[in-house]
């Protein structure tokens, strides 16, 4: 059974004539009653009763219809949905990001376009962000480090430069600023491995032949920062990602300007489709706006 055939039977039970069908589809009666015949012709069967000026169901018929009315509702049904799908109207985005404010004015700017759409925020590291996004488990990251792979596409969202903090009561919490040879000798707290900025920091120390005495290394940004508010150690972080807190205080590296940049990265085979298409578009625009002003 071809599903034209059994279009053209539902059409002319549906108009109660051939010629309504016919008129109602857009095709020649000969074609749609033709669709009709062979249908019947193919199960060797009767569905309608032809009199001279009307047509009416027979049993079998009554029962197809049943059936066909159910199937052309799905796929009204399908039709609506990937439509609204194509015009963003609904879905669901999910974003990991290494600091979950970063993801926020993002969803913000979507949803002002797009309120229907719904989001979830995970977060990780850099390095765990890009295996889940390879994996399909989520549709973005905002992470520190662009992927070289040729298979990621990625917008910067934002740049700062890395500062110290401490605790309030630290005694280096009334300094302006410090060295980066005075961190490698103090308690210093550090991310897991996977993190741009312990990456950095690694890698600056490396550079200059210096050795941390102490490190504790602590998994999850709040769990650092927290480590650093009960005095355990001097925490590193990006300037946009220091929160005003009165139990710590910001100091300034001044002999080294380590920039963090924020990308948002997908998977480029995917960026054809409507919701990441949407989404890229509107980093896009925040970005032509933030140059403008």
């Amino acid at each position: 059974m071809r599903h034209a055939q059994l279009r053209a039977f539902h059409s002319v039970a549906t108009w109660g004539g051939f010629s309504k069908a016919a008129e109602k589809m857009a095709i020649s009666q000969p074609a749609l009653s033709d669709h009709v015949r062979k249908l019947e012709e193919a199960y060797g069967v009767q569905l309608f009763v032809r009199g001279t000026r009307s047509i009416t169901l027979t049993d079998l018929g009554r029962k197809l219809f049943a059936l066909a009315e159910r199937q052309i509702e799905i796929e009204t049904a399908a039709r609506d949905l990937l439509q609204r799908a194509r015009n963003v109207e609904e879905g669901h985005i999910t974003i990991g990001a290494d600091a979950a404010m970063h993801a926020l004015p993002l969803i913000r700017a979507f949803r002002t376009k797009h309120p229907a759409v719904r989001f979830r925020v995970i977060s990780g590291n850099s390095a765990n962000l890009i295996e889940r996004l390879e994996a399909f488990e989520i549709d973005f990251a905002v992470v520190a480090d662009v992927p070289p792979a040729a298979a990621f596409s990625a917008r910067l969202l934002r740049e700062d430069q890395l500062v110290a903090f401490v605790a309030s009561d630290h005694p280096w919490a009334n300094r302006a600023s410090l060295k980066l040879t005075e961190l490698a000798t103090t308690p210093l707290i550090m991310r897991e491995q996977g993190s741009e900025t312990r990456r950095l920091i690694e890698e600056r120390f490396n550079e200059l032949g210096l050795s941390p005495d102490d490190v504790t290394e602590i998994e999850g940004r709040e769990a650092a920062r927290e480590a650093v508010v009960q005095g355990l150690g001097v925490g590193v972080v990006s300037s946009g990602e220091f929160l005003q807190d009165a139990r710590l205080k910001r100091i300034a590296i001044k002999d080294w300007q380590a920039t963090m940049r924020e990308w948002l990265v997908c998977l480029k085979s995917r960026e054809t489709l409507h919701l990441i298409q949407s989404m890229l578009t509107v980093v896009d625009e925040m970005a032509g706006s933030a140059s403008q002003s």
